[in-house]
């Protein structure tokens, strides 16, 4: 079974901003990432768009499916599925100076949890019955165990909602200095509890 981690931005007030104001032009296709991919055929070839900050460096922007080449390079490097198209970013009213960036959505969505190894408790708060067990929604899933044969490094892991990556996605991600990532190994303590903030 492979090591599989989340990935997740990681702001540090700088080049990874906290909060910042981002335009699309033209505005990107209405699309629900948590159930469905942005449609290939709907993007444009290139797109610009506006970033309110001083300044941008991070190499995978999730909230606002962005990511620079040198990610894309490593998503290439390892075999992984998305779909990107060219952006122009203006900050401060000029072209952004550091990298080169794309629209990005990785595009493989699987459920990879082993449903007979694992502990859950399946979300009875559905407005909408689900009969069909591969597609159950989890309120809290205890012990979460990988299911044998997921050999993918970059997907969208839907059981708990997030995009994880392999042990290889994650070596070549330090190895070539991406920043403004953290990675969250899914392991025994592992808990999937949305509500728990609530």
């Amino acid at each position: 079974m492979k090591n599989l981690y989340i990935v997740s931005y990681e702001p540090d007030g700088e080049g990874a901003p906290y909060f910042f104001d981002f335009k699309w032009i033209p505005e990107l296709p209405e699309f629900h990432y948590p159930t469905e991919n942005p449609e290939s055929g709907e993007l444009i070839a290139k797109y610009r768009a506006v970033a309110d900050v001083p300044q941008l460096n991070a190499d995978w922007l999730p909230d606002h499916f962005l990511a620079s080449e040198k990610f894309l390079a490593i998503c290439d490097f390892c075999e992984c599925s998305y779909v990107s198209r060219p952006v122009e970013i203006l900050i401060e009213g000029k072209l952004a100076p550091n990298k080169k960036y794309h629209f990005f959505a990785a595009t493989e969505r699987l459920r990879a949890m082993d449903l007979e190894k694992s502990s859950f408790v399946l979300d009875s708060n559905l407005k909408i019955e689900v009969t069909d067990s591969k597609n159950q929604n989890y309120e809290r899933i205890d012990k979460l165990v990988i299911s044998s044969g997921i050999n993918s490094n970059f997907f969208y892991f839907e059981e708990i909602h997030e995009v994880v990556c392999s042990e290889q996605f994650l070596i070549e991600c330090v190895n070539r200095q991406i920043y403004g990532l953290a990675f969250k190994k899914i392991d025994g303590d592992y808990r999937y509890a949305p509500w728990d903030d609530f």
